[in-house]
């Protein structure tokens, strides 16, 4: 089977080809995942669904592959991790001896384009070179993989032009400034299954042309490191995650190494081929020149404002980090934001003594020093929606984040995802919570990871958003509308609050068709501050806000998966509960609790839906 990402409507959307025809996923399977990451986290059999949905799918579903854009096969990957000098005479002809051990260095996302779209020179550069790989996407994660299993962890295969800046890529001992100027690579355009090819897709013929003419050819069985190996290798490092792409190095031939050199200019046409993988074909553009390439907001953006709270308040409430401009009134005496009447119930309901030390004392007992802590020691931490980190981060695959755009968290508990968006896409994050003990730990485990520059916690109520309209580019929020009753004002109050062309996600619970769900549940004790709409009435009520649907997942399935699955590792003899889960949120009745909402979750009272809606000019 053979898929592939285009572009629908702004969206990167998967598909599958069918010959000259290409099959809409997100028509044929509206509640598959867009993007192969979320895809592939579905786990074993997923592939199976999508052979299913293509079978006879509706007409409308068909396009043909003519009338497409291309998008990067995996648009969003975790990682894309390369491979240097994986072929011998590759690493001879730029003066080394074949390596015993291979290098790797880091693409990012803004590096790459789809099949067919230009690739760019830099204006600042004339040594564009270009570069044919394998790639390999990881389907299932794994650590420490042994070499005899690491062909089973992989879900595709595809083609790559590892597009090299090689002026810059000598400026240094690492590579990755070389490798990763805006538009300079591509990546696609099928992502192959491993059954239509050799085992390690091994003994293939990979060709690249340069305005049709042959500038290197050679073979996958002369790789120094095989797919296995580099796996196997990479593994022992860090947990390989479904979505993360490896390039697995090129061959000979490349323009640096001529006499004269041969670099890529405005004109030129680039195809790499390797046989059953396809041919990926991009033209060559020179950048304007003197067009600015992004570059992280001034400093001075990030200097806080000078507010003055009490001086015994000044560690606990530091609320000036916020812009100036974007602080729609003065914050009340004493820091603490006013609490409407109808909204204290739910505040209560949430509300943890001394949550931070109980966080602190689980830390200690699980071997981490609550005085040493990274954003790793953290992750997962207070990410209680169901599905935890694994949601938190397919949500942040799907929103296109960057690190000059500022983000409200609205409902941020202790603040999990907030940490994690800030620390891997460097954006700045304001949280808001109802309450106050939440926002309080937040601010302390952001800044005892060292992130509290990127961060600001804040006590406010999601229907009066204490910030000025247009303020942020986007809104994230996860499990939060179940309580509020006045739906259409809490959306209503996000959309006046975001910038033209700001975005919304939000990864929910709304009703099933089976009836109430059984309380408690994480959310409510009882139903007198459970509001929960169907679907339907969530999309239409998002809709009128002014909202544009993007995405609109249903990811129940997923979340079912998820709960046997820790149902399962429950199970096994010596398996014991992490004290930073559910028990340190929940307080004692937790495993009623989720157990509840496992059994609401299995018995149709309550469905997840995952979304990406657009504040268009």
């Amino acid at each position: 089977m053979r898929l592939l990402a285009f572009d629908k409507d702004g969206v990167p959307t998967l598909a599958v080809r069918r010959g000259d025809e290409i099959v809409d996923l997100s028509v044929a399977a509206p509640n598959l995942p867009r993007d192969v990451p979320a895809l592939l986290a579905l786990g074993d059999g997923i592939m199976e669904q999508v052979a299913a949905a293509v079978l006879d799918p509706p007409a409308e579903a068909v396009l043909t592959a003519a009338s497409i854009r291309y998008c990067p096969a995996v648009w969003n990957a975790p990682r894309y991790l390369c491979c240097g000098l994986n072929y011998a005479k590759h690493a001879k002809e730029g003066g080394r001896e074949p390596p015993e051990d291979p290098s790797f260095f880091t693409r990012c996302a803004e590096s790459l384009v789809g099949h067919g779209e230009p690739i760019v020179r830099p204006w600042i550069s004339e040594k564009f070179d270009y570069e044919g790989e394998l790639a390999v996407v990881i389907g299932k994660p794994g650590r420490h993989i042994a070499m005899e299993d690491a062909l089973d962890h992989v879900a595709f295969y595809t083609l790559m032009m590892d597009g090299s800046i090689r002026d810059f890529q000598r400026l240094g001992t690492q590579w990755t400034l070389g490798k990763n100027f805006d538009l300079t690579g591509s990546l696609g355009p099928d992502l192959v299954t491993p059954n239509e090819l050799p085992a390690g897709a091994s003994g293939l013929r990979l060709v690249t042309r340069l305005n049709g003419k042959v500038v290197q050819n050679d073979t996958t069985d002369t790789m120094l490191f095989p797919v296995a190996d580099l796996i196997h290798r990479l593994s022992r490092a860090m947990t390989l995650l479904p979505g993360d792409v490896i390039a697995t190095g090129t061959p000979s031939g490349v323009g640096y190494a001529r006499t004269p050199p041969l670099f890529m200019k405005a004109g030129d046409v680039c195809e790499v081929e390797i046989e059953g993988v396809g041919r990926l074909r991009n033209p060559v553009e020179d950048e304007e020149q003197g067009a600015e390439t992004k570059a992280p907001p001034a400093v001075e953006a990030e200097k806080p404002v000078a507010v003055e709270p009490p001086a015994a308040e000044v560690k606990s409430e530091p609320e000036n980090k916020v812009d100036a401009g974007a602080i729609a009134e003065p914050k009340p005496a004493g820091g603490k934001a006013p609490v409407a009447p109808e909204r204290q119930p739910v505040a209560d309901h949430y509300h943890q003594p001394a949550l931070l030390n109980s966080i602190y004392d689980a830390l200690r007992e699980e071997g981490r020093n609550p005085d040493k802590l990274t954003p790793q020691n953290l992750v997962g931490v207070g990410e209680m929606h169901i599905r935890g980190h694994e949601a938190t981060r397919e949500l942040a695959l799907q929103m296109g984040l960057t690190h000059e755009m500022k983000v409200l968290d609205v409902g941020c508990g202790v603040g999990g995802p907030s940490r994690f968006l800030a620390g891997q896409y460097g954006c700045h994050v304001t949280g808001i919570d109802l309450t106050e003990e939440f926002c309080k730990t937040a601010r302390e485990l952001g800044e005892r990871v060292r992130l509290s520059d990127s961060l600001t916690y804040r006590q406010a109520d999601a229907l009066n958003l204490p910030y000025k309209d247009e303020s942020f580019d986007a809104v994230w929020t996860q499990h939060v509308q179940m309580n509020i009753e006045d739906k259409q004002r809490f959306y209503a109050e996000i959309f006046r609050v975001l910038k033209q062309g700001g975005k919304l996600g939000f990864y929910d619970i709304v009703a099933g068709e089976a009836g109430e769900p059984f309380y408690p549940v994480p959310w409510a004790a009882d139903e007198s501050i459970s509001h929960l709409a169907s679907e339907a009435e969530l999309k239409a009520l998002v809709e009128e806000a002014g909202f544009q649907v993007k995405v609109w997942q249903d990811t129940t399935a997923a979340g079912l998966i998820w709960f046997e699955e820790q149902r399962r590792r429950e199970s096994e003899p010596g398996f014991e509960h992490s004290r930073l889960g559910p028990e340190l949120f929940l307080g004692p009745d937790w495993w009623d609790i989720v157990t509840n909402l496992y059994r609401g979750v299995a018995g149709d009272r309550v469905r997840i839906i995952e979304s990406i809606c657009w504040k268009l000019p």
